[in-house]
């Protein structure tokens, strides 16, 4: 065995991680309204590193226990230090976790925590594409428990960025690459995208990595409520003296209850009337969506049922592999659909019994920009349809599609 599974081994074994914690501010009234926990290794090791810890549970398939114990220590600093609820407690969360139990002698200390604490679990643009599935499980289960979900690195990669409506996080967090220069192209569209959602949702925008007095300035002028940074404040020990804020941040936003519904036509054709359509009509409206995903000048969503594998066919994957290419996530569903049917393209194969098989299903998500066909089969070349632009029935629909998708493969 190599000596980073072993070290990682002895790391995980101690439960050997402890945290420092960053201020989170209020920009308006540049008051403390929470810290960010940040984890670290052994002090004075290579693996003190948090980076160095994740490549290696990443490697060794052990990333969710290195999750639970981050967070524990998180919590453990955190109870130890008295922190109020009025003072939320950030702490990062892998979504791949919620498919593992927490470990036994690591659940007292999480119970309390939850019972004690006000937290915020904040997650990685990168796992909104990585497991979609379990990020969405989780964040039914944070929403229940009033855990307000804070959605990290915001502009770091577009495909993600693409997932935000799918999420509907209670706090967006701004890249720090975004805030270094919010006069640049790619920092205007990620905040006008962040900026839309937010009046959308009622989210609050958090800007990382405040370094200097005029980016403070300028992530204020943006209309950014909330900021953490070197400016700030360093990551740290939690202070002797914790004062509890005039306006603590709010819990989580309560959602109403999803429509009824499995799949996407069953979720579509619950609130609106089928219509009749030829496999003509539903080859022709179908590009036609994936056109005006292809035009959007946003980071969009592109998920797709074909039914079945084979029709999945050459022309089709080159054309995929184009969308892809453009920065769009994209995800093709079919029985016998492998896990990666063309270069950057996700795939997910639709199980024996699943109504899925009977849809042909176009979903295209963006910030702006949202639309759905939804087509069951009727007989060899007729479809009962639902076409629609309503906002929330097409997210509704598309996150029965989200749900299905396994855990992210290496891609081709």
């Amino acid at each position: 065995m190599s000596s980073a599974p072993t070290s990682l081994d002895t790391i995980l074994a101690k439960r050997a991680v402890r945290s420092v914690y960053q201020p989170i501010f209020d920009l308006a009234e540049l008051e403390v309204v929470g810290y960010e926990a940040l984890a670290r290794g052994p002090a004075g090791t290579v693996w003190e590193s948090p980076q160095k810890l994740l490549e290696a549970a990443q490697r060794t398939g052990r990333l969710a226990e290195l999750d639970w114990v981050c967070r524990a220590a998180a919590f453990r600093g955190a109870v130890d230090a008295g922190l109020p609820p009025a003072l939320s407690l950030f702490v990062n969360v892998e979504p791949t976790s919620s498919r593992v139990a927490c470990p036994t002698d690591l659940r007292p200390l999480v119970d309390l925590a939850h019972a004690g604490l006000q937290v915020v679990a904040e997650v990685t643009e990168r796992s909104m594409t990585q497991d979609p599935a379990g990020l969405l499980a989780a964040r039914d289960r944070w929403r229940a428990e009033q855990t307000p979900v804070a959605l990290d690195d915001v502009g770091a990669d577009a495909e993600s960025q693409a997932m935000m409506p799918l999420l509907r996080p209670d706090i967006i967090k701004l890249d720090r690459a975004v805030t270094e220069d919010l006069t640049t192209a790619h920092a205007a569209r990620v905040v006008d995208a962040a900026r839309t959602e937010a009046a959308r949702t009622g989210a609050l925008l958090l800007a990382e990595g405040i370094e200097t007095p005029e980016q403070l300035a300028s992530v204020r002028e943006a209309g950014v409520s909330l900021g953490q940074g070197w400016l700030l404040g360093l990551p740290g020990p939690l202070p002797a003296t914790l004062t509890e804020p005039a306006t603590p941040l709010p819990l989580a936003r309560p959602v109403g209850p999803a429509p009824p519904g499995t799949t996407p036509f069953e979720v579509a054709s619950g609130a609106r009337r089928p219509e009749s359509a030829s496999r003509a009509v539903m080859l022709h409206r179908s590009r036609m969506l994936e056109d005006q995903g292809v035009a959007a000048t946003e980071p969009t969503v592109l998920l797709t049922s074909f039914q079945e594998a084979r029709r999945f066919g050459p022309a089709t994957r080159r054309r995929y592999e184009t969308l892809a290419a453009e920065g769009i996530f994209t995800a093709a569903f079919g029985r016998h659909m492998p896990p990666n049917p063309a270069a950057r393209v996700r795939g997910c194969d639709i199980r024996d019994g699943d109504p899925l098989a009977t849809e042909w299903v176009v979903v295209v998500v963006g910030s702006r920009f949202v639309s759905g066909l939804f087509g069951r089969q009727r007989d060899a070349d007729s479809y009962d349809v639902v076409a629609t632009d309503d906002r929330d029935l097409v997210l509704a629909a598309a996150a029965t599609l989200a749900r299905r998708l396994e855990p992210a493969t290496s891609r081709t």
